[in-house]
């Protein structure tokens, strides 16, 4: 894929721009700032890792189907995603994070203790939204970006 990126980077790459920029104007608006999609980006990337190790569902609706229950019936994990893991993988300050945690926690997001560090644990609202509108608009404009390398090949 990387070949085929370099030999068709000018018909390509501003499609891959534009799905960048719709994904990231999307979540600028849901979550109200940069730092807080980049925080909660990593926080539904560890949920997803989790919900993994618990199952092999390959298909979408069935992953659908183990987010919902593993957010209402909580995992079992060995890891803890802290302040300082997402730190290190936004690039944010510590700080940042804390406050950005905090404003989840607040809006119904995420769950935090010391102990357990943070989890996603939204509210049925909230994560219906997640599911039913922003994946299904990601998943959609993914396609959209493949379905336009598929062509160029």
């Amino acid at each position: 894929m990387e070949f085929f990126l370099q030999q068709n980077f000018v018909s390509v790459w501003h499609h891959f721009l534009s799905f960048e920029i719709s994904r990231s104007k999307f979540a600028l608006e849901t979550w109200g700032s940069a730092n807080a999609y980049l925080v909660f980006q990593v926080i539904a990337w560890h949920h997803i890792l989790v919900m993994i190790d618990e199952s092999e569902a390959r298909i979408r609706d069935e992953a659908v189907e183990l987010w919902f229950k593993l957010t209402k019936a909580g995992f079992k994990t060995r890891t803890v995603l802290t302040y300082s893991l997402i730190s290190s993988l936004t690039s944010l300050s510590i700080e940042t994070v804390r406050r950005q945690v905090k404003k989840l926690e607040n809006d119904n997001w995420v769950f935090y203790s010391k102990k357990e560090g943070v989890k996603f644990s939204p509210s049925e609202k909230n994560n219906k939204f997640l599911a039913d509108i922003f994946n299904v608009k990601e998943v959609r404009d993914l396609g959209r970006l493949l379905d336009v390398f598929e062509k160029h090949k």
